[in-house]
């Protein structure tokens, strides 16, 4: 039994391969003929509109949203509707403190959604001045130099 099946509950023929196994790979022992350095560099762009704070809503706003849209995608309920559904529910207005009105509500959920149109918006990564080099470490002369555009 080796040391890898002694840590283990059960009996292994291979050590995992997750384990780390020294095969006394060096520099020394290599079959190279020219030992060489590779130097890949190359800029990567990334634009995101998630990297800032993306809700400036409290907990009941957000809960009131979600629930108008659910109203309004889902079970197609007119905002009257939605209106009268919210107020049986004992659902208030944030600032006043008085009944959700049908307009309200439209305008909360047509805002609600450029707002959501444009946090969920996508862009492309782009990775430009992709350089690939191969020099050779022992008198650091340059053999291959690539450029790539993408």
């Amino acid at each position: 039994m080796n040391r890898y099946q002694e840590s283990l509950p059960f009996i292994t023929t291979l050590p995992l391969q997750s384990s780390y196994r020294n095969n006394n790979l060096t520099y020394k022992n290599s079959n190279l003929l020219d030992d060489k350095d590779i130097i890949l560099s190359f800029k990567l762009n990334i634009i995101s509109s998630k990297l800032t704070k993306t809700t400036h809503y409290t907990s009941y706003q957000q809960k009131l949203y979600r629930l108008v849209k659910f109203l309004k995608e889902e079970r197609n309920i007119s905002f009257n509707g939605i209106s009268l559904i919210l107020d049986q529910k004992n659902y208030k207005s944030i600032r006043t403190n008085k009944i959700l009105k049908p307009h309200n509500l439209d305008s909360s959920y047509r805002k609600g959604k450029v707002r959501e149109n444009r946090i969920e918006r996508e862009f492309e990564s782009k990775i430009e001045d992709l350089k690939f080099k191969i020099l050779h470490t022992s008198s650091n002369i340059l053999t291959k130099s690539c450029k790539f555009e993408l």
